[in-house]
């Protein structure tokens, strides 16, 4: 042992690590960025890169340090360097990124190019593993000093460890070798190095990796394994694994824990008789490798932060508030209607409209009047079912029902048999009459469920349908009557309660019911999204995105996210009031503009109407036109309509189609079926208010105003980019 090396120290410091990344994770939105070579970083990598560098130099002011994220010392120093660190701060970034709780914290001690102590720290299970090349080792399991473990069970199967995103073609054949010389295998997908820890404990039997990974990603997976009993092969040349190299990859290896290697002292050559030398090396040097591509990790990422927006977003108002919170997050500041605006270039602010509208901008650099604004818009509401005052509704002395109003145009076959939960705001008693205290409640649990009549009452349902009557069939049942049960005020009771507020406070409500269960990805590749509220969340949020991620111009930027477009915006709150050219003009006005500014400014402008789109849908193909008809996954979609339903004309489609192609994204067209209607969106009502150039926009879509949509995962990542790109013109 390496007297000089304190365990307790390095301890402490990667579990000081381990909090600072869990803290990043279990924010949920974190940044994602592409490195050099394609592979992602998130900003808990740089945190736990810079803590962990840090305290090592303070420790051992003596001895370099090497981390994954920070620039690499030219290998004339190197080579001549005694010890070194070398960590990985985050080891498992896809992993990090995909929430399966499998990255880690590696920290080795290199000496002559060989590790001779490691440190692996799998943070989200609160257990650190540690050992010595001499044999010493140990293992804390929640701050908690426990027996190293090395499973002495014999299972049957032989088990291999491989990567959750790497599985190289030349480890599925060297896992079809081991099966020809008769063992069973069993396959354990691992991510990160957990692989090891696992392998050094006895749990798995082997770890093949014949695909690309770096020396950081190994060197403590070493010294934990060999020290336990196993070993560790360089396939291509059948010796040892060297480190420190100039380009810091690591060969061709395979690991075995052990129960195998004690197999092979006692003369198994098998397990080492695999072509590795030569099948491996030609694959290492550039035979294509069965890896993720980098593309579908930023998708995947911001599809996965949609759907976590939506879940939190039930209604409205929380939408609103999300969105709020996400704003001033990154620097913007609040500003409200009845009070003086003091706005200055360079300023970043939002307002507020009945809690379930807002509109942030960021002033341009450039001359307002010249410049104008850059503005897109979207929508918050979404059809859903609203709760009626005097809503207890007792059926034959044993079901309470709740007595609803359809919002907007679901399709209200969906929502029958699904468990459903209610949200909203509620108005409570304050010390002005004029304006009540105003919150939001959301139950966050299955309260009720519209059940659908038996087939057995209507064999003719699957034929001939069964037409609905919005106050018969749609009223969810809530509760069991028993003799305790006090249905008079029954909701006002129970929104005091889980709101924790006396009941006589509450004054008002709105309320909405919502699908309690959380939206996903689904499809052979995850390429599809199944979530409610896609129309028009899903561009809300890209919009959001992209506003905040994108870089001060000479434009102002503007984002406004209206309320009540599902049921014709006439609303203080939607595009029919004059609300967004009121703050428009304010801006103007705020920097010292004239009326004549005003109108410059608005001539000057270009609006993306952003609300979700059409796609084919693959049953019911002769309801699309037969030369437009967009599909999901191929990119945004500009709406075009003969009759001006929709803003769009030649100019801001061709404006439209260029930003997409700055953005490097395809975009499609969509016309209706000339034998049938189509629907309207934000843009025209706008218009309405101000007349400036735009373009009606949005991502295809399956099931519009069903209670679950399907949208696709690419195309919200295009969207966002192409958001991005016009933000930063």
């Amino acid at each position: 042992m390496m007297n000089w090396i304190k365990v307790a120290d390095i301890q402490r410091l990667i579990e000081q690590a381990g909090k600072l990344i869990k803290e990043v994770y279990d924010k949920r939105n974190f940044n994602v960025e592409l490195k050099g070579d394609h592979t992602p970083v998130t900003e808990a990598d740089k945190m736990s890169s810079e803590y962990i560098t840090s305290a090592l130099k303070k420790l051992y002011p003596d001895i370099p340090v090497i981390s994954e994220e920070s620039s690499l010392p030219a290998y004339e120093e190197r080579e001549k360097w005694t010890y070194a660190w070398i960590i990985d701060p985050l080891d498992g970034t896809k992993e990090f990124i995909y929430r399966n709780g499998r990255f880690c914290i590696n920290i080795a001690l290199l000496e002559k190019g060989k590790p001779v102590f490691g440190m692996i720290n799998n943070v989200c299970d609160g257990e650190i593993l540690w050992a010595f090349a001499s044999g010493e080792k140990g293992m804390v399991k929640n701050g908690r000093e426990e027996i190293f473990p090395n499973d002495e069970e014999k299972s049957s199967k032989l088990r291999v460890a491989v990567s959750c995103f790497h599985v190289t073609e030349w480890e599925l054949r060297y896992v079809d070798y081991l099966k020809s010389l008769g063992h069973e295998v069993e396959l354990v997908p691992l991510g990160a190095s957990s692989k090891h820890c696992m392998l050094a404990k006895g749990e798995v039997d082997i770890c093949p990796k014949f695909g690309k990974c770096s020396e950081w990603d190994v060197a403590a997976g070493q010294v934990l394994v060999e020290a336990t009993g196993g070993y560790v092969v360089n396939a291509e040349t059948g010796g040892e694994v060297r480190y420190n190299k100039e380009d810091m990859i690591s060969p061709p290896f395979v690991m075995f824990g052990k129960r195998v290697y004690d197999e092979i002292k006692k003369g198994n050559k098998t397990f080492l008789d695999f072509k590795a030398k030569s099948v491996v090396k030609n694959d290492y040097l550039g035979a294509r490798r069965n890896e993720i591509k980098k593309q579908d990790i930023m998708e995947k990422q911001y599809a996965k932060e949609l759907v976590e927006f939506i879940h939190e977003s039930p209604t409205n108002f929380h939408a609103v508030a999300n969105a709020k919170k996400e704003l001033l997050g990154n620097g913007y500041k609040q500003l409200f209607s009845g009070e003086a605006w003091q706005i200055e270039k360079g300023g970043k602010y939002f307002v507020t409209k009945n809690h379930s509208s807002l509109f942030a901008f960021e002033i341009g650099s450039g001359e307002i009047a010249e410049e104008g604004f850059k503005i897109i818009c979207t929508h918050s509401d979404s059809p859903t079912f609203k709760i009626k005052p005097n809503a207890a509704m007792p059926v034959a002395g044993k079901y309470l029902k709740l007595n609803t109003e359809v919002y907007g145009g679901p399709i209200m076959y969906t929502w029958f048999d699904r468990p459903l939960s209610m949200a909203g705001r509620v108005m409570l008693r304050s010390l002005n009459p004029l304006k009540p205290a105003t919150q939001f409640v959301n139950f966050k649990r299955p309260l009720m469920v519209i059940p659908h009549i038996a087939i057995h009452f209507n064999r003719a349902v699957n034929d001939q349908g069964n037409p609905l009557s919005k106050q018969k069939d749609m009223l969810p049942v809530i509760a069991m009557i028993n003799e305790t049960f006090e249905k008079d005020n029954y909701l006002v009771k129970l929104i005091a309660e889980e709101m924790g507020v006396n009941q006589d406070d509450i004054l008002d409500f709105d309320l909405t019911l919502y699908e309690y269960e959380k939206g996903c990805l689904f499809g052979a590749n995850e390429e599809f999204i199944s979530s409610g509220k896609l129309d028009d969340l899903a561009m809300a949020h890209a919009g959001l995105k992209a506003f905040v991620a994108s870089e001060k111009c000479r434009k102002t930027k503007v984002l406004a996210i209206f309320d009540n477009e599902e049921v014709g915006s006439g609303t203080k709150q939607g595009a029919g009031s004059p609300v967004l050219r009121t703050i428009i003009e304010r801006i103007v006005f705020g920097l010292g503009g004239k009326p004549e500014d005003l109108y410059r400014a608005i001539h000057n402008s270009f609006m993306i109407s952003a609300d979700m789109a059409h796609a084919l849908h693959p049953n019911y193909v002769e309801k699309h036109d037969p030369t437009n008809h967009p599909v999901i996954n191929g990119g945004p979609v500009i709406k075009i309509n003969a009759n001006q339903k929709y803003i769009t004309d030649g100019d801001s489609a061709a404006v439209f189609k260029t930003i997409c192609k700055m953005a490097g994204v395809p975009c499609q067209e969509f016309v209706d079926l000339s034998d049938m209607a189509g629907g309207s969106t934000l843009g025209n009502i706008l218009l309405s208010q101000m007349e400036m150039r735009g373009v009606d926009i949005g991502n295809p879509m399956w099931a519009m105003h069903s209670v679950r949509e399907t949208g696709g995962v690419l195309d919200h990542a295009y969207v966002i980019k192409a958001f991005t790109t016009f933000y930063n013109i």
